[in-house]
């Protein structure tokens, strides 16, 4: 990292405006555009006093920035992987003696961000030496949420997500020795669901372009969600309710196989006092009762879903959370964007409403070598169900995502969503 200067900071307020006004317009010039990278974003997650976040940025000899990225110290919490791995006999033996009784939970350094699955971690300048940025970052001392005492750095080592260009369900493993790193190992989970709006700019378009099957389940799922009503809510509404949000997020998060991170009570206010109308969060009411919410974010070029929490009953009855899917692509619509990300898992409920699956990789490392060599040998020994996914689309319609545009990732963390939006289908 010769020459190079590494400021970071785990306070939004000790950077200027004219600093984070600096990190937007390097973001821009990369073009790599994410909004999980964005200052806005980046700051409401400094914020969170609960949440352990450091931003980086790298300055050369010249004064210019060269480079900026966005870490957090986390936990990983296990319950079971069979909703989303397969494997060897012997990983299925390690993998139910490791949840015997009932799952295992261990501290996380992300490069990224645990709340979002996508390319948001990092971007720097065409010549830097990237893993000696990195490096640095992931050997800085270890971060405290709420406190001035350091933490110990964690065990766990994270760098996610890189984009993969080979096709969902066509039997290639990712996952083993690290394609990116010599000492790491690449680790692969769900993809994540995109859907293209180009050449469907109108809500007619998007059902013209389906097949029979697919038109009459989204049709179906506005029938039965008829009776619901969907409303925004600004910042003090969002403060307001805070406590009731997040234990209807709790009701799904609690209910996920893996979970990496967890979303504060303040975090969604934070994000709407940072991004104004780019962040939206809409509350769902049914006979005058909150039965759930949706959130999500818009760049003006592609809508990211967030999270999202409901009352399990209704989900079957009134196609709730399929409801909340078709709101984050009609909201893509309405602001005439290219594409909607709808994050990880549910994957056959996403294909449905022609979502097609992007390949994500993330790159791990753990400290102990023992356990290092456990975790490759993991890896190694299980691999992502790779199952056929529905066809929504007509031939005809079916636009192919250029890798530029599918590289943007997705968000959603909808990795607390797999067990009960399965019911939904």
């Amino acid at each position: 990292m010769s020459g190079l200067e590494l400021h970071t900071t785990e306070d939004a307020s000790s950077c200027s405006e004219a600093d984070w006004r600096a990190w937007d317009d390097f973001l821009k010039a990369s073009h790599e555009p994410s909004i999980h990278l964005s200052s806005g974003v980046v700051r409401a997650a400094l914020r969170s006093p609960n949440r352990a976040v450091r931003a980086a940025r790298w300055i050369d000899a010249q004064g210019r920035m060269v480079g900026i990225a966005v870490c957090e110290d986390s936990e990983a919490i296990s319950q079971g992987v069979d909703d989303f791995l397969e494997g060897t006999a012997g990983f299925r033996w390690a993998k139910n003696w490791l949840h015997r009784e009932g799952g295992f939970r261990f501290d996380v350094r992300v490069i990224g961000t645990p709340l979002a699955s996508g390319p948001h971690g990092y971007r720097f300048a065409q010549g830097v030496d990237e893993w000696a940025c990195l490096r640095a970052l992931l050997e800085s001392p270890g971060m405290s949420a709420g406190s001035t005492v350091a933490a110990p750095v964690p065990n766990t080592l994270v760098v996610k997500d890189r984009p993969c260009t080979q096709p969902w369900a066509d039997g290639h493993r990712l996952a083993g020795r690290s394609q990116w790193r010599k000492g790491w190992v690449d680790l692969e989970f769900d993809p994540v669901m995109r859907v293209s709006l180009e050449g469907r700019e109108s809500w007619d378009a998007y059902l013209a372009g389906m097949r029979t099957k697919a038109r009459t389940k989204v049709k179906r799922i506005m029938t039965l969600s008829q009776d619901i009503s969907f409303e925004p809510l600004d910042a003090p509404a969002i403060r307001a309710q805070a406590e009731e949000l997040h234990a209807l997020y709790l009701k799904v998060y609690g209910r996920a196989a893996f979970r990496l991170g967890c979303l504060q009570p303040e975090d969604l206010a934070l994000l709407k006092e940072e991004l104004g109308e780019r962040f939206q969060v809409w509350v769902a009411r049914l006979e005058g009762q909150t039965i759930g919410f949706h959130c999500g974010m818009c760049d003006g070029c592609e809508v990211e879903a967030y999270f999202v929490g409901f009352e399990g009953g209704h989900n079957k009855s009134h196609a709730l959370y399929q409801r909340m899917l078709v709101e984050f692509i009609q909201w893509g619509i309405q602001e005439g964007c290219d594409s909607v990300n709808l994050g990880r898992t549910a994957l056959d409920i996403k294909a449905s409403l022609g979502a097609e699956p992007q390949r994500l990789v993330l790159h791990e490392r753990m400290r102990n070598p023992i356990l290092h060599a456990a975790a490759r040998w993991a890896a190694r020994a299980s691999a992502p169900k790779q199952e056929v996914l529905k066809r929504a689309w007509k031939e005809a319609a079916s636009p192919k995502a250029s890798p530029q545009k599918a590289s943007n990732g997705a968000s959603l963390h909808h990795e607390v969503v797999a067990s009960s939006a399965s019911t939904a289908s």
